[in-house]
């Protein structure tokens, strides 16, 4: 599958609208010309179609939450840094290293 052509709310849309068993096995049983089917129809004789559909949701949910991941941890990151490199930090340090040793 394409993630691409597809985003998640119309995967998960898809899933909603996917056949039950006995929808299926009626599907499977029919016996009428394939072009009278509609195009949900024919889609759903594809087997396991709602695993896939699920599988194809987490990875696209996946690659969105890791990007939005980095860019927390690069937050995180740089604020370290700056109270790494912080000059009032470094004075409240000796301020209080002067405190505990009088």
């Amino acid at each position: 599958m394409d993630e691409s052509i597809l985003d998640v709310d119309q995967v998960e849309n898809l899933i909603k609208f996917c056949p039950t068993k006995e929808e299926m096995e009626l599907l499977k049983g029919y016996t009428g010309d394939k072009e009278n089917l509609g195009k949900c129809e024919q889609l759903m004789k594809v087997p396991r179609v709602e695993s896939k559909l699920r599988v194809f949701s987490f990875k696209i949910q996946f690659l969105s939450q890791v990007t939005e991941f980095k860019k927390s941890l690069k937050t995180v990151n740089s604020a370290c840094e700056e109270v790494r490199k912080s000059v009032k930090l470094k004075i409240m340090k000796k301020i209080l290293f002067y405190w505990v040793i009088h």
